[in-house]
């Protein structure tokens, strides 16, 4: 590990996003807390251990996804993907939130999604019909290859960019959720994953 931080960080090596730079992006409350410094639109979001104050805040039913890696190892040894959901909080009564680190967002009503990515200063975006998809759309295998490159959101893809230059990341891979008001920030990766 030593060898690697030393590698990682020599003078003589450009990166397109620094080591430093990735790990700070890839935090969805460091993300999120961007996005609204620079006045983006982001779902409201909360990390609670009580279900009814969540529905209070955010609306019942609201959305719950993992703050970090969505993915992981089963006690089998499958690789299992944690999809984003929607909940009421009687759906929550009696779990325990802070036993794995949750977030609850306001549950928007999708009528596209944006993958936006952006490397240095461009943008290109792709968007997805929500038609007949789960909330989401990754549980549906058909929606991995249904995105199709769209010209329609250069007010988006600008402000994707922004968010990349706050974040100091010379390239994300972004996902905005349109729904009546326009369209909303959901999460980046600075990885490409």
């Amino acid at each position: 590990m030593a060898l690697l931080a030393a590698l990682v960080r020599d003078d003589r090596t450009t990166w397109l996003c620094h080591v430093d730079a990735l790990f700070a992006a890839e935090n969805k409350m460091v993300q999120y807390r961007a996005a609204r410094t620079l006045g983006l639109r982001v779902p409201e979001t909360l990390i609670c251990s009580h279900p009814a104050d969540l529905a209070a805040a955010l609306g019942d039913p609201f959305v719950v996804k993992p703050l970090g890696p969505g993915n992981f190892t089963g006690d089998d040894g499958q690789e299992r993907v944690m999809h984003t959901q929607s909940v009421t909080a009687a759906d929550l009564a009696g779990a325990d939130l802070l036993e794995a680190p949750f977030l609850a967002q306001q549950q928007l009503a999708a009528r596209a999604h944006l993958r936006i990515v952006t490397v240095n200063g461009r943008a290109w975006t792709a968007e997805l019909d929500v038609d007949s998809l789960p909330l989401d759309w990754r549980q549906a295998e058909e929606a991995h290859h249904g995105f199709k490159s769209s010209a329609r959101w250069r007010e988006a893809e600008q402000d994707a960019l922004l968010l990349a230059q706050h974040l100091k990341t010379g390239f994300t891979c972004q996902d905005w959720i349109v729904d009546a008001a326009g369209p909303a920030f959901i999460d980046l990766n600075p990885g490409g994953q």
